[in-house]
């Protein structure tokens, strides 16, 4: 199960996410996701994500894809060393933007926009 909830950090979009991000909880990610990067880039808060599958994997990919395409970006926050690792051995570490705190996320932002 995936739980969430959105915040605002200086005017920009976190979403905060709890939980496993699976097969089972990835169409519902994908969903709020695409609505929240209609309007603006965001941040998403996935330190308290415990298991991020290659489905999850995939997702975090496509979404990030996706606001690319739309001239948003996607940042992803206090990914953990195991994400990390999963993202270089599939190959997509460079499709997804990482950042260790809110201020870098922010600046991400507006550096790849």
């Amino acid at each position: 199960m995936l739980n969430y909830s959105i915040k605002d950090f200086e005017g920009t979009k976190v979403l905060e996410i709890s939980g496993n991000l699976t097969s089972s909880s990835v169409d519902m990610f994908y969903d709020i996701v695409v609505r929240l990067t209609e309007k603006e880039s965001i941040m998403i808060n996935i330190e308290n994500v415990g298991l991020i599958s290659l489905a999850g994997l995939n997702t975090l990919v496509d979404v990030s894809q996706m606001a690319k395409r739309k001239g948003k970006r996607i940042i992803l926050l206090w990914p953990g060393d195991e994400l990390k690792k999963l993202a270089e051995t599939m190959e997509v570490y460079y499709s997804l933007i990482f950042a260790e705190s809110l201020e870098e996320g922010k600046t991400k932002i507006s550096f790849f926009v």
